[in-house]
């Protein structure tokens, strides 16, 4: 009995809509994830108030420490992975690497860069530093926006400490830490590790937002602290601009897709609160924050960030090494995307002395449009991929969505060996979800092609519109 009392606990957010219905019907939608039970709950809990005090104060730590300590953790992590991970002790013994290699950063950038494409050359077993957890591990699969599924394995120790780099970055942003009562409001395709931490710190996921959404009401009744969205949402929050401010929300922060600080200045003019931008990956987690004077931070005790191959402009493509994942290390891992950093970088305003970023611009799909050219969120287009097509199939090698007319999708996928059995089945599923972004019914054609179109301007992109907005 105590045990279902729990359970109850830890999902009683979702219930808490209002008796809204069109608030419901979407709360409902949103995915349980697996890590959120009691159990880990409490670990998160129990770590938070450790060690929220010590993870601000790593913030603030003159360069010089924050680099020793990187070094070390990645002297370590480097060690382990060659060790114990065949796919770098093949990759690193053909190097000459020894143990014991890394005592300096620049015998660190020794290392060959590993890609996407050259990890999912290999076995999953063979990525990782125990195939036996491999089935009792936390999974993520993710198509990026490159089309080509990739598997991330974590422990229960990366799904807490994700969430404590979360927590700090929410409470960065705040007039004062949240309290243990606060709610956090997602209008996110992808919600948290946890709905709460024993009831603490809630959170009330929609994962999408539709025009006829009631989210002034909503957000009068919740009366949230924080609110974490998409960009493309930020036009559909100003209509409910006289309920936003009410409610007493304090700050926005954005993430998942590409959007200007110009843009965000805007809504956040519009809105009254301060927007903040986060920088982050399923495959890393938590990489980069904005701060109160417009620097995105690199979250160094999560991270070691390089920007290689810069430009004349000082663009160059981000190489990022996780230091909290050590089941499946991403080490020297090209992440696809493109960021500008700060030259003979001093302390920032905000008291940071941790690497900064002047901008990032990271991959960009070609975003769908409704007939009255409203805009459909990629990440939000790519969730309902991952959720369906990718969630329990390994087979399907690449994907591409094409928007053929205001009210026409088609989608070309490429598997390795048959198409999946249940295509009829999850081609109705992605067009019910589909058509709720668009709010209206769209059609859903699909094509089994032997390989994805190799056009330049398609190249490495899994959202394309073919249509001109007229």
């Amino acid at each position: 009995m105590g045990g279902f009392q729990k359970s109850e606990e830890i999902y009683a957010s979702q219930l808490k809509t209002g008796n809204l219905t069109l608030i419901d019907e979407l709360a409902k939608q949103a995915f349980k994830r697996p890590t959120d039970n009691y159990r880990l709950q409490g670990e998160t809990l129990q770590r938070w108030s450790a060690s929220m005090e010590s993870m601000n104060e790593f913030l603030f730590k003159p360069k010089e420490d924050i680099k020793r300590i990187q070094l070390s953790i990645i002297s370590n992590l480097v060690d382990k992975a060659y060790k114990n991970v065949p796919f770098y002790r093949e990759l690193y013994g053909a190097c000459g690497y020894i143990e014991g290699g890394i005592s300096s950063f620049s015998d660190f950038e020794q290392l060959p860069i590993v890609s996407k494409s050259l990890l999912n050359s290999f076995d999953d077993s063979i990525r990782v530093s125990d195939p036996g957890a491999i089935e009792s591990a936390h999974t993520a699969r993710t198509s990026g926006s490159s089309g080509k599924p990739f598997s991330v394995y974590r422990d229960d120790d990366y799904i807490v400490l994700e969430h404590l780099h979360l927590m700090r970055f929410y409470n960065a942003c705040l007039q004062q830490p949240l309290q243990p009562h606060d709610w956090i409001y997602m209008i996110h395709h992808a919600g948290l590790a946890f709905s709460s931490l024993h009831g603490k710190y809630r959170t009330f996921q929609l994962p999408d937002l539709l025009s006829n959404t009631p989210l002034g009401e909503h957000l009068l009744f919740l009366r949230p602290k924080v609110v974490v969205t998409l960009p493309s949402y930020l036009p559909i929050i100003l209509r409910h601009k006289s309920e936003f401010v009410m409610s007493g929300v304090e700050a926005i922060l954005t993430n998942s897709e590409s959007s200007t600080q110009l843009e965000r200045a805007y809504y956040s003019k519009a809105l009254g609160v301060p927007i903040f931008d986060e920088y982050s990956s399923e495959e890393i987690g938590m990489i980069a924050t904005q701060c109160s004077h417009g620097q995105y931070h690199v979250a160094e005790d999560n991270v070691y960030l390089e920007i290689v191959n810069e430009d004349e402009q000082g663009f160059g493509n981000v190489i990022c090494t996780g230091l909290s994942n050590e089941l499946m290390p991403l080490i020297r891992y090209d992440h696809g995307d493109v960021a500008k950093g700060i030259q003979n970088q001093t302390r920032c305003d905000c008291g940071s002395f941790c690497t900064s970023l002047k901008e990032v611009n990271g991959r960009r799909d070609d975003a769908f449009r409704t007939h009255e050219h409203k805009l459909v969120p990629s990440a939000s287009l790519l969730a309902a991929v991952d959720d369906i097509l990718l969630a329990t199939d390994r087979t399907l090698q690449a994907f591409r969505l094409v928007q053929k007319s205001s009210d026409t999708i088609e989608l070309l996928t490429k598997y390795n060996g048959e198409t999946n059995r249940n295509m009829p089945t999850m081609l109705e599923q992605l067009k019910i979800r589909f058509s709720s972004l668009f709010g209206y019914t769209v059609n859903l054609l699909h094509q089994e092609v032997g390989a994805l179109p190799e056009q330049k301007s398609y190249k490495r992109r899994s959202i394309v519109r073919e249509w001109e907005l007229d």
